[in-house]
């Protein structure tokens, strides 16, 4: 595996998962970047990067020997740090959301186009071996038809308040549904069909996030249908009351044959239930970051045809997501075709 050089820029949670995540591959990351010198100075002692910025435009221009960039910033700053990444020739990969509409999200893919860069999304929730193990039994029939995936996902108002705005990271059905969405459309093998939600604003009257003009819809059911007769669904919250602690459902996959549920919220492998028997399936503990950035060098360094997620793919769950908004603004189901 050749060695890269790596442009991080976004020091916060997702930031240092990947940092962790390029350590644990052996690829040295060149320059930090984060407008809080704080997180800048504490990510930058943990793994001894000297080079830091608070400006990703100045660490863009002058990290010359620095061929990635990696994305790790609110949703708000995806198209513009793409945009000079590209016109910087430096292969990019993004976390998710891609963009915060389907517009952004074009003008990031022309971007990448024009300058023939190299360009992943972050599902790295797709990759560990669990979700392969059930599309395999899906498709082999084991599960029966139709199915029904379906999880719920509860929160406090999120630490990082821009979650919550309208105008940044959208709330939950843009910033985390999407890693369900994909995951969904890879264990039925089959692309959606139409969307629908209902939501509120859960925390509306919480002072944390009175700084936003418009909060983003904190608490929702959404509903998706595929073509091959399979549905997923969610129920997620992040406006629990300060303190709130309740226990979460698990991912499940139901069918008429087989029902499927991790054994565990810690990872250990998924049981399955068929009728009054069961059976464990034991998986290895991954770094689904790590297996991410490994996935993404080798499509890089062309050991692989396609990047662990494309732009495509980030541009599709995003469409979703834009869709179960409409559904819940307008109160219909929405077509993904028209969406």
């Amino acid at each position: 595996m050749a060695e890269h050089k790596i442009l991080l820029i976004g020091c916060g949670d997702m930031g240092t998962q990947h940092a962790k995540a390029w350590a644990a591959i052996g690829q040295p990351i060149g320059a930090l970047v984060d407008i809080d010198e704080e997180r800048l100075q504490r990510l930058g002692d943990t793994y001894a990067i000297d080079r830091r910025f608070t400006r990703y435009d100045e660490a863009i221009a002058e990290m010359h020997d620095a061929d990635i960039v990696d994305i790790c910033v609110p949703l708000a700053f995806h198209l513009p740090v793409t945009l000079q990444a590209c016109a910087a020739k430096k292969h990019i990969l993004c976390e998710k959301p891609l963009a915060r509409s389907l517009d952004e999200a074009d003008s990031m893919d022309q971007a990448v186009k024009a300058a023939g860069i190299k360009f992943a999304i972050g599902f790295q929730r797709n990759l560990p071996p669990w979700v392969n193990f059930l599309r395999r039994e899906v498709q082999a029939g084991h599960f029966g038809h139709p199915l029904l995936f379906t999880c719920d996902s509860m929160a406090e108002v999120r630490p990082k308040r821009f979650m919550h705005d309208r105008h940044g990271n959208n709330g939950p059905v843009v910033d985390l549904l999407e890693h369900y969405f994909l995951l969904w459309e890879t264990v039925f093998d089959a692309k959606p069909v139409d969307v629908g939600a209902f939501g509120f604003i859960a925390a509306h009257d919480r002072p944390e996030i009175a700084q936003f003009p418009e909060k983003a819809i904190d608490t929702a059911v959404v509903t998706i249908r595929y073509a091959s007769g399979d549905v997923g669904t969610v129920t997620v919250s992040w406006g629990l009351a300060a303190g709130c602690r309740i226990s979460e459902t698990p991912d499940r996959l139901i069918g008429p044959k087989r029902v499927a549920m991790p054994a565990s919220s810690e990872g250990g492998g998924w049981t399955l239930y068929e009728g009054p028997r069961e059976a464990h399936r034991a998986f290895p503990s991954v770094n689904a970051h790590a297996l991410q950035a490994q996935a993404f060098i080798e499509y890089v360094d062309g050991e692989r045809e396609n990047p662990p997620s494309s732009l495509a793919v980030g541009r599709e769950m995003l469409q979703l997501s834009l869709a179960a908004l409409t559904s819940i603004e307008t109160g219909h189901v929405v077509s993904v075709s028209e969406a």
